[in-house]
């Protein structure tokens, strides 16, 4: 196991194939698909190759997150989008296991997320996108430093009608 940044109760490494059957049934579940936006139902074929291809991505990083206390692996992050000309990316992030939503897992995961960025990736800006009818995420995001930037309107199509995208971005003030 590699630690990419360690934190109080969290750490970062990189998402490994024994990871992924548990990935898989945590991107099945509506609360999760619905508000990362990953196109379900896939197959467990299709997710080994989609991890196949992401070993030679250079501009997209995905991290599982874990406990110290016990190496459980309890989501992820991820950084894509990686444009090392403008120094920005866009990151995503979501709690899998539903006994620590809430308890300030995926603050912790955000922050040593940006910390990643900011300092090996030599990032000026981390961005997201969530969907403008989740007022809570977009909360989440402004609690961690994220500014709302602008709306694309009418910009995903989910479950039959198009939804507003909000874009929030950080900004590296070191």
């Amino acid at each position: 196991m590699n630690k990419t940044t360690e934190g109080r109760q969290l750490y970062l490494r990189r998402l490994e194939i024994t990871d992924l059957e548990r990935t898989w049934v945590w991107l099945h579940r509506r609360e999760i698909y619905t508000k990362i936006g990953v196109k379900v139902p896939f197959s467990r074929e299709e997710q080994l190759i989609w991890f196949e291809k992401l070993q030679q991505d250079p501009v997209k990083i995905v991290f599982a997150v874990c406990r110290l206390k016990d190496d459980a692996h309890i989501g992820n992050v991820s950084l894509d989008q990686i444009d090392s000309r403008h120094h920005n990316a866009r990151m995503s992030i979501f709690i899998g296991d539903e006994s620590l939503q809430g308890q300030g897992c995926g603050s912790e995961a955000v922050q040593l997320l940006l910390e990643y960025a900011f300092s090996t990736l030599q990032l000026h800006k981390v961005w997201c996108k969530t969907d403008a009818g989740f007022p809570a995420v977009i909360r989440f995001y402004e609690r961690l430093g994220f500014r709302q930037e602008g709306v694309l309107r009418e910009h995903e199509f989910k479950e039959g009608a198009f939804v507003d995208k909000v874009l929030l971005a950080r900004i590296n003030n070191p």
